[in-house]
């Protein structure tokens, strides 16, 4: 079967259910483990589903069927962004038959850390380029606010880029959550959002 990143997902009781965005990898054995699909306008959630749930793909690879209808669909796990972290650098996908980009593929965190350690991931920085989660630009970092305690990151300000100020409600920076951080790279910060879903609070400055 064709799968492809962006394929949109059926449910069998003929709900558009959404899109796959993300490729779950098990990096010891190089076997999928699960494909993330946004179904936010359907359940308001992105689920994890295995390739079993796929009953069948349209030639261009651009539809997806599943097997599950609406409310079987509802029971499938939440994609939990703290769960995955992306590959390290100069990491190779294998070659699975399907359109997909390296970068689209995740791994689950405990199999990253084992892997490359806490002290080797990169970091958020100001001037880092931030980007939605299907890698259309968003803005830069202009600020990153920390937990005084933990010291983990609570949100980052992100300066708008220019010509997509609309982003911000016209305004020219935005709070971003961490929860809305899917991965940090060698200078970017890859979001879990669209850009469209950034909602500000206020004109100048907002939190999703």
């Amino acid at each position: 079967m064709r799968i492809d990143l962006n394929a949109k997902i059926r449910t069998s009781d003929g709900h558009d259910a959404g899109n796959i965005h993300r490729v779950l990898i098990d990096p010891t054995t190089e076997r999928i483990t699960g494909f993330v699909v946004s179904t936010r306008r359907l359940l308001g959630r992105d689920v994890i589903l295995g390739e079993d749930m796929f009953a069948g793909a349209s030639a261009d690879g651009e539809t997806i069927t599943l097997n599950l209808n609406k409310k079987e669909l509802d029971t499938q796990p939440s994609f939990e962004v703290d769960d995955f972290v992306a590959p390290p650098a100069g990491w190779s996908a294998p070659n699975l038959g399907y359109t997909i980009s390296p970068e689209s593929f995740l791994w689950p965190e405990d199999s990253a850390r084992a892997d490359v350690g806490e002290k080797s991931r990169p970091s958020i920085k100001k001037g880092d380029t931030v980007k939605d989660r299907d890698g259309d630009m968003v803005g830069t970092v202009e600020e990153i606010r920390f937990d005084e305690m933990s010291g983990d990151v609570l949100s980052v300000i992100v300066k708008a880029h220019a010509g997509l100020e609309r982003l911000f409600g016209g305004g020219k920076v935005a709070e971003i959550s961490r929860d809305d951080i899917l991965r940090i790279a060698q200078d970017e910060v890859r979001l879990g959002v669209d850009r469209e879903e950034i909602i500000p609070k206020e004109h100048e400055t907002g939190t999703r």
